[in-house]
């Protein structure tokens, strides 16, 4: 019993032609569906409150990648956020050891 052995000589035009169509379709995305935030995962940064500014367009702050450091870092960075790429509103999460608060933001 060979049932699985595939003879070339029987293929036909119409078999050929449907698998391409099968395997095009497959490949295509639906034009209706999106994607929010052209496919970036957010991020979550924080920094102490006294140094948050949005100007022109632009968020400014100390960032940090976590609370701890935002305790550290005791002048604004250079790096800007975007202002059309927050997702949320600050929000204070804490104070440091000098009662500095602190805010985060989660954005593209």
């Amino acid at each position: 019993m060979n049932r699985c052995r595939l003879n070339p000589g029987n293929l036909t035009l119409a078999s050929l032609l449907s698998l391409i169509v099968v395997t095009a379709g497959a490949q295509t995305e639906d034009a209706g569906q999106t994607q929010l935030g052209g496919g970036q995962s957010p991020y979550l940064s924080f920094c102490q409150e006294r140094f948050y500014e949005e100007d022109d367009g632009l968020i400014r702050c100390n960032w940090a990648v976590n609370f701890n450091y935002a305790c550290f870092v005791s002048y604004p960075s250079n790096k800007v956020i975007q202002l059309g790429s927050k997702i949320s509103e600050p929000e204070v999460v804490g104070e440091c050891d000098n009662g500095e608060r602190i805010i985060k933001i989660l954005h593209y």
